[in-house]
């Protein structure tokens, strides 16, 4: 009996043990993650202690690393796809660039960017791919970026989220060197005091032009130095297919001269401005405008809600007359020569107003066909005109005959012969042919109007 009351007395002290310690982990564990997300558990957890900064396994519970600065600790885990890192709040000094080399899926999250600060001392956090396949979905999220940037380079679909930029030289950098950057995601960031905010680069070695469908929405820019840009996009970079949406920059104060919201360079064929403000300060101002269109650039789409308010030197500086689209914007196209056929054959098919972003509005379109020179006698020359569709149908044909030269205004009866039932017009298309074997007559249209 007495050997069974001893077994008995080893054996609820074991199990107090491992009760008490099973508490003493869990409580561990709650003090750990005091104010991180349950909503996803974390493999590594940095924080402060002291003078040095710590990682402690988010698993084990163990400190895995210790450093007196964060890029070592950073740089040392960054070694493989899928981590998740939580930075608790804190003022973090970095010494040298933090670098995620064809990572996949890894996520560094802060407290958010007012409590979880890293003082980058001019260094950047670079993504980087040796091309884009090689560095997909990783995501920068809740931190202060001080004095640095973040380097997006031939990557798919990473995210930067709630982030400040603060006295940087550069916020955002995205560039090319082997492929392309594209899908990226910009949102919920603040840039402060940046002298260029976001900036597309032209590409170098084998990188392509192209950060096609960035997105970058509910971001906010406060220029304050003269010559800060908000948004740029270098010659020869592609900012096509994207988005900016519910945007807002300020300028003109303290400065009042010399500050751009968007500076285009290169392009931004089929981006979309939606609810975008440009607002400024300053009392005379100097060189002070929304956007500036350069000589070899593709003006984005203006959308809904873009507005220009305060005192501007100028809403938009476009001194090379590029073609500025918008929903209701006004075109205008002049003097297309159209290819006559002869023999009755028509020549080829002539689209006049096509843009691939745009659709017509033909409540306000407007068409002029002009056949000039001498026709022949018993010649007579045939022009129709046809709408085509996005789905790349054609409306029914509208004939005009001409027997001598002259110039013939389309009528609203002729408009509605081609009216479609129900569709999206995307241009007039436009052929001409002769009855005679040869012809000197010279066929012309011009159209202004509107898109949708």
């Amino acid at each position: 009996m007495s050997r069974l009351k001893a077994l008995g007395k080893y054996a609820a002290i074991f199990l107090s043990a491992v009760v008490i310690t099973s508490i003493l982990w869990n409580v561990n564990q709650i003090l750990l993650f005091k104010g991180v997300s349950y909503a996803e558990s974390y493999d590594y957890l940095v924080y402060i202690d002291g003078a040095n900064v710590v990682v402690k396994n988010g698993t084990t519970g163990r400190v895995d690393l210790s450093s007196n600065e964060l890029s070592e600790v950073l740089n040392a885990l960054l070694k493989g796809d899928g981590l998740k890192i939580f930075i608790k709040p804190g003022r973090y000094n970095v010494s040298s660039n933090i670098m995620l080399h064809n990572l996949k899926g890894v996520k560094i999250i802060g407290n958010g960017p007012n409590s979880t600060k890293l003082n980058m001392n001019g260094y950047s956090l670079i993504i980087r791919g040796d091309s884009w396949n090689y560095s997909i979905s990783n995501v920068v999220e809740g931190v202060e970026i001080y004095n640095g940037s973040i380097i997006i380079e031939n990557s798919f679909k990473t995210v930067i989220r709630n982030c400040f930029f603060i006295n940087s030289k550069v916020g955002i950098i995205l560039m090319n060197t082997n492929g392309w950057t594209e899908c990226t995601l910009i949102e919920e960031c603040y840039f402060i005091n940046a002298y260029y905010g976001i900036v597309f680069k032209t590409p170098i070695n084998d990188g392509t032009k192209s950060y096609a469908n960035t997105e970058i929405r509910r971001v906010y820019f406060e220029l304050q130095q003269e010559g800060a840009v908000a948004i740029y996009i270098e010659k020869d970079a592609d900012f096509n297919e994207g988005l900016i949406h519910d945007v807002r920059v300020w300028m003109g104060k303290p400065v009042e001269r010399n500050q751009t919201g968007i500076f285009l360079e290169g392009s931004m064929l089929n981006t979309v401005l939606h609810n975008v403000v440009f607002e400024s300060f300053a009392k005379t101002p100097i060189a002070i405008y929304g956007i500036i269109v350069g000589n070899y650039s593709d003006p984005p789409i203006i959308g809904q809600g873009v507005v220009f308010c305060g005192n501007l030197t100028g809403r938009i500086y476009n001194p090379y007359g590029k073609w500025l689209y918008s929903s209701s914007g006004a075109f205008k196209v002049v003097d297309v020569e159209v290819p006559l056929g002869v023999n009755n054959k028509f020549g080829p098919i002539v689209e006049v107003g096509a843009l691939p972003h745009l659709s017509l509005a033909i409540s306000a379109l407007n068409a002029k066909v002009e056949v000039e020179g001498p026709l022949s006698e018993g010649e007579e020359i045939q022009v129709r005109l046809r709408f085509k569709f996005l789905d790349d149908s054609f409306s029914d044909q509208l004939i005009l005959s001409f027997n001598s030269s002259g110039a013939v205004w389309v009528d609203q009866d002729g408009w509605l012969k081609i009216w479609p039932t129900r569709n999206v017009i995307s241009a007039l298309t436009v052929e001409a042919r002769t009855n005679v074997q040869a012809s000197n007559a010279k066929i012309k249209v011009s159209i202004y109007g509107q898109y949708g």
